[in-house]
């Protein structure tokens, strides 16, 4: 894709960290800029005002995959040795998404990112679920979803089912009062949220950064594209 003749969106991308190094699959950044954006990973931050800083210069913001939600966020104990949790990205996180959000600039959650913005938002999770994790390389899609007709995501990839990859062990249980299920998995997971009337407000449980741009693609493409596109 070339885009060279328009001036590319500044997304906004969070990371995972190890200590003090920042974490991040090329993959996330790659489908950011073959959709047309920008992407820059940001620093850790509680600080107000860098906050609103972010807020101001970014025109979206991506909030990526990584270890879970600490439960006490939406009122629970942690129940399952499997629950990983990062204190200090909750933290950054929920208080990114807390100054991002009412600008109502596009926002896009890919894996703990559905997880994340739908606790943000009120929402709650189920801690652990089995059989969610693919032992195929992440490019290979390994069950369907069901796609609400009408809904966002039903727009944007004009399917009613496409085939996805699972790489989670967690999944948004109660959805938050904004948010509109628009697509489930086979055991009634949900799979894809978004918000009615925000410019673009997205979450998707599967990984779509893995396969977007190849020439199997049928829905991940059309996500970035849409999220950047709202960025413009």
């Amino acid at each position: 894709m070339n885009h060279s003749n328009t001036k590319r969106p500044l997304i906004g991308l969070v990371s995972s960290r190890d200590g003090g190094k920042m974490m991040m699959n090329l993959t996330y950044m790659n489908s950011v800029w073959y959709a047309g954006g920008l992407p820059v990973v940001l620093a850790y931050t509680t600080d107000p005002d860098k906050l609103a800083e972010y807020a101001e210069t970014f025109d979206g913001f991506l909030f990526s995959g990584g270890v879970d939600v600490d439960p006490v966020k939406y009122g629970e104990e942690k129940m399952f040795d499997s629950v990983e949790i990062d204190a200090v990205r909750d933290e950054f996180e929920e208080a990114l998404f807390k100054a991002v959000y009412p600008t109502g600039k596009p926002i896009l959650g890919i894996c703990r990112g559905i997880q994340s913005v739908n606790v943000w938002m009120g929402g709650t999770l189920y801690q652990h679920i089995d059989g969610h994790r693919q032992d195929v390389p992440p490019e290979e899609r390994t069950h369907p979803i069901s796609i609400t007709e009408g809904s966002l995501f039903h727009t944007l990839c004009g399917k009613t089912e496409v085939m996805v990859n699972t790489f989670h062990h967690q999944a948004v249980k109660t959805p938050a009062p904004a948010l509109t299920v628009d697509a489930v998995g086979p055991e009634g997971i949900t799979e894809v949220v978004h918000e009615e009337g925000h410019r673009f407000l997205l979450g998707v449980q599967f990984h779509p950064e893995f396969y977007c741009g190849r020439d199997d693609d049928d829905h991940s493409t059309a996500i970035f594209t849409a999220f950047v596109n709202a960025c413009r």
